[in-house]
């Protein structure tokens, strides 16, 4: 095995643990992927992705498996399970995308792992490959242990839009909605990824069959953000919040939820209910965050603000 790979091997499936950091549906999920231990959590996902940057030391445990008959690979190149429950992996230095497989045949599970080794931004830049991401966030002064840049950006290629992050998102829902030519960079974090992967599973289980989210607004760079007349201590620019709404019917509106013939206010205080409700269960060990209401206005027909900026915040 080459030596990137090797150090490749040091890494990632670690902080997988150390990612899914929290908001875990406590809930039963459908996915088929291996169940992987985070403290007392547990998750199921047959796709995830991590975001890292270089030479990033990662770990990660895996539960209730026999190791000789767990299959990982890296790029296609069987890797050999250390003899411990812990994997411990290094992150190549060169920015990129890389992908982990990991099988159980005996009970036919499985999990691909994208890894998105990211590009760091100095305080001097202001742009990566022509695309105009800053001046980088400025932070909070009130907060400042919460809002610190970005530790690294991710390459995007027009190609990739489609590409599955988790079980029920895609890269492309993530972009900053900036105009510009490819390729473009994105902040992204792992937590806000299991958050929304529970809040699917929690709307799913209040009768609405969603497969994924009407999305308004995920990342935004600080460029961006400005050029809306966004505050500038937004979450989006930190790249952990999302602005969405319920569209099983994918007719770009939020949905007619309580059924009274009209997608109003109503419907964006029981999508916000749904929510909180779930972020504030008994036994919700996740990372917390803001939840907001937004309702009709010319240009939106409604959104629940999320983000998991460390602290609780309602509006």
């Amino acid at each position: 095995m080459a030596e990137k790979d090797i150090k490749l091997h040091e890494m990632l499936l670690a902080r997988l643990l150390l990612c899914f950091l929290a908001a875990i549906p406590l809930s039963e999920t459908q996915a088929e992927g291996l169940s992987l231990a985070l403290g007392d959590s547990q998750i199921k996902q047959k796709t995830f992705s991590l975001f890292v940057v270089p030479g990033e030391i990662l770990s990660l445990a895996l539960i209730d498996y026999d190791k000789n008959e767990l299959h990982i690979r890296f790029e296609g190149l069987e890797i050999q399970p250390p003899a411990t429950g812990t994997w411990r992996f290094r992150a190549p230095q060169e920015p990129g995308l890389y992908s982990f497989e990991l099988e159980y045949p005996a009970v036919g599970e499985a999990t691909t792992l994208n890894v998105f080794v990211g590009t760091v931004l100095t305080s001097e830049q202001t742009s990566l490959e022509g695309y105009r991401i800053g001046p980088l966030p400025s932070g909070h002064s009130e907060y400042p242990q919460f809002y610190r840049s970005p530790r690294a950006y991710v390459r995007v290629t027009r190609d990739m839009l489609n590409m599955p992050l988790s079980d029920h998102f895609t890269l492309g829902q993530f972009l900053c909605k900036q105009k510009s030519a490819f390729p473009k960079y994105l902040a992204l974090s792992e937590e806000l990824l299991v958050l929304l992967e529970g809040l699917v599973d929690a709307v799913q289980r209040a009768g609405y069959p969603v497969e994924t989210f009407g999305i308004v607004s995920g990342y935004r760079t600080p460029y961006y953000n400005k050029l809306i007349g966004n505050v500038a201590a937004s979450r989006h620019v930190y790249g952990d919040a999302l602005d969405f709404y319920v569209d099983v019917n994918r007719d770009g509106l939020m949905d007619d939820l309580d059924g009274d013939g009209d997608s109003n206010g109503r419907d964006i205080d029981l999508l916000y209910n749904i929510v909180e409700g779930y972020r504030e269960q008994a036994g919700y060990d996740g990372s917390p965050g803001g939840i907001g209401r937004y309702y009709k206005t010319s240009r939106h027909s409604g959104f629940v603000h999320v983000d998991t900026r460390g602290y609780r915040a309602r509006w």
